[in-house]
């Protein structure tokens, strides 16, 4: 069995993004890195040819938006962009921006209506793919949203995402008070193999409980041992873990818990980890060890 972790280690902050993405809000979508702190947003990706339309009233419009989109003022955000579209219809930059704002709004009619072109015209398009797959999730169209995580883990095995990306955003979901963000690797990371990543937030965006599908290399020993058949095909073990913050401790280190839930014997469905991820977020979860005032290494 599993042992359970001494620590969370930096790997679940994980590095702030070390590609240009999207912009401002794909930063928080979608991940180039395993390490740091997956909603610090990425620097702009705003090029030439997307920018070359507009004029400096739209631009300084268009900078409004962002920094409402910044404070979480999605709505206002979003208004913003569905202007600008009026004046710019189709217009890349400013579609995904106001498709990523309307998801946040929980604006999913629109988010589907405004991405589906962009992601039919361009099947490569990883931005748009992985924007489908939210507004999909989002909307509870689970062969589209199958379909589009299909989708690019083709494109990433294509060479066609950014080097070093190796995970996304696949939905956003309210739990009674909290925010829960679930993202999916397209490469299993950190030192226990995360494969899946829940994120808890409160109202003001603090992520204050981590979830995870792991899978870490340690696990396949005696998995091999139990079950040599099943190893030798390439099946591995999976673990169902959680990470609490639990504040400081008296020697001003940050300290947190560790919760081990369940083991699966190849590796479960989206689905089946995403109803976990929810009763874990819910508190409706029950573990089967736990680990406390652990410091962060």
């Amino acid at each position: 069995m599993k042992i359970a972790k001494a620590h969370l280690k930096e790997t679940m902050r994980m590095k702030p993004v070390t590609v240009w993405l999207l912009a401002l809000i794909l930063g928080m979508s979608l991940i180039a890195s395993a390490q740091g702190n997956p909603a610090t947003p990425a620097r702009p990706q705003e090029s030439h040819d997307s920018n070359a339309d507009l004029t400096p009233q739209q631009k300084q419009q268009f900078d409004s938006a962002k920094q409402a989109f910044g404070a979480q003022r999605y709505a206002d955000a979003l208004a913003t962009f569905k202007q600008l579209l009026t004046e710019l219809p189709g217009n890349p930059l400013l579609s995904k921006f106001a498709i990523e704002a309307a998801l946040n709004a929980e604006d999913t009619a629109f988010a589907l209506k405004t991405v589906k072109p962009i992601a039919q015209a361009n099947p490569e398009d990883w931005q748009a793919t992985a924007l489908l797959v939210r507004a999909c999730a989002e909307s509870g169209d689970i062969p589209c949203r199958d379909s589009g995580m299909a989708q690019l883990a083709d494109l990433h095995g294509r060479g066609l995402m950014p080097a070093g990306m190796q995970a996304y955003l696949v939905e956003r979901v309210k739990v009674e008070k909290s925010i829960l963000l679930i993202r999916m690797s397209l490469v299993p990371w950190g030192p226990y193999k995360v494969w899946m990543l829940g994120q808890v937030m409160d109202s003001e965006g603090r992520i204050f409980f981590r979830a995870t599908l792991e899978s870490s290399d340690a696990d396949q020993v005696s998995f091999a041992k139990e079950h040599p058949e099943e190893a030798a095909k390439g099946i591995r073990r999976f673990s169902l873990d959680g990470y609490q913050e639990t504040g400081t401790n008296s020697n001003g280190q940050r300290t947190q818990t560790h919760y081990s839930y369940k083991f699966y014997d190849g590796q479960p469905s989206y689905e089946t980890i995403r109803q976990e991820f929810l009763k874990i977020a819910s508190g409706k979860a029950v573990a089967i060890s736990s680990r406390t005032n652990l410091v962060s290494q």
